[in-house]
């Protein structure tokens, strides 16, 4: 009779802890789903230090579709933002002050709550950023010198330059360039190339470039193709700036206003300073930066790098493809696998518990 009621506490005891387990695990999943289906953060104002209120804060979902929005609102008073449509895979948030668009990156496996996004104050004349290099590629095949032009500004300031009716960086764009072929692209700090379009801005040949330069490194890069396949004239607008101009391996360029500095170790491009604003020059042989890569870096924006230390790479990158669906389902995957893991476990303690009454 005393084994009878220990085998009854004892299994009453284990239906317990079962039922404890199954209620762990139900509220696991219950604080687990919905925290899938919010983005909440805040907005930072660096220039005051303050919480921005009355900012527009767009939501975008990016697939293999393309760019999909999903919603808009504006921060509170004390800067916060909510989204609270189910929201999965890749989300670009966007912020709006004062003209000027702030872009943060949401990959899936990244929280989406608690996110602290930065925006600046905006001046449409800041000292503070300077262009610190320009630099010319050219390559050519004999029949065409395509040209990319590389401007470089750093921002060491909490502010945003940004002129809507001048633009920021200006370019020369010498005679005979078709201007419908040409494509400008810019790197904010930390971002992604944005094609955008050129200004004219009234003089003959010169075009500025409307968008903004954030505090950090911003890099402007203007591609297009040369009127003569063996010469080049240019004009370097911002005076006293590092000026260089690189051929690609298999080429060199010779003119009165260029300074040999040495070969490219990586790539055997050939660098030049320019000492002149206003330069021509006659370019010999043929070549391109992209045969001779060995690895991304050697494309002309990175293969400038060494000739110019500049340090950012956002050129080809290596890129893992996941099978359809995973970035959308991932963490819907993962919570699952969880639940049946936790539920199988409860099952086979809740089975044990019954083996071992019985037993005893």
């Amino acid at each position: 009779m005393r084994l009878a009621c220990m085998s009854q506490d004892s299994l009453r005891s284990r239906d317990r802890a079962g039922e404890a387990a199954l209620r762990a695990i139900a509220l696991f999943l219950a604080l687990a789903l919905p925290a899938l289906a919010a983005v909440d953060g805040k907005v930072v104002n660096k220039t005051n230090g303050q919480p921005a209120a009355g900012v527009t804060i767009r939501l975008t979902s990016v697939g293999a579709g393309g760019m999909k929005p999903i919603g808009r609102t504006e921060t509170a008073a004390d800067g916060s933002f909510k989204f609270d449509m189910a929201t999965d895979g890749m989300l670009l948030l966007q912020a709006n002050w004062q003209g000027v668009q702030y872009t943060q990156n949401l990959p899936p496996m990244m929280p989406k709550s608690g996110i602290e996004v930065i925006v600046y104050d905006v001046k449409a004349k800041l000292d503070a950023a300077k262009q610190t290099q320009h630099i010319v590629f050219l390559e050519g095949n004999g029949q065409n010198l395509i040209t990319t032009e590389m401007i470089i500004y750093t921002n060491d300031s909490l502010i945003s330059w940004f002129d809507a009716k001048k633009g920021t960086a200006r370019f020369f764009l010498p005679a005979g360039v078709k201007f419908e072929e040409v494509k400008a692209h810019v790197t904010g700090p930390g971002g992604m190339p944005f094609e955008r379009d050129l200004m004219p801005l009234g003089e003959k040949g010169v075009y500025a470039v409307d968008y903004p330069v954030k505090p950090g490194e911003s890099r402007f890069e203007i591609s297009y193709t040369a009127p003569k396949p063996a010469e080049f004239a240019g004009r370097i607008l911002e005076p006293g700036v590092l000026s260089r101009l690189v051929v690609a391996p298999g080429m060199d360029a010779s003119g009165d206003a260029l300074q040999l500095v040495g070969k490219e170790p990586q790539t055997g491009a050939t660098i030049y300073d320019l000492k002149k604003p206003v330069f021509q020059v006659k370019v010999n042989g043929t070549g391109t930066f992209r045969a001779a890569q060995s690895a991304p870096q050697a494309q002309p924006g990175q293969m400038g790098q060494a000739a110019a230390t500049q340090t950012e790479d956002d050129g080809p990158q290596v890129e893992s493809i996941a099978p359809a669906g995973y970035d959308r389902n991932f963490w819907k995957v993962l919570v699952l696998c969880f639940a049946i893991l936790a539920l199988g476990f409860a099952a086979m303690f809740l089975k044990g518990g019954v083996g071992s009454g019985r037993k005893a």
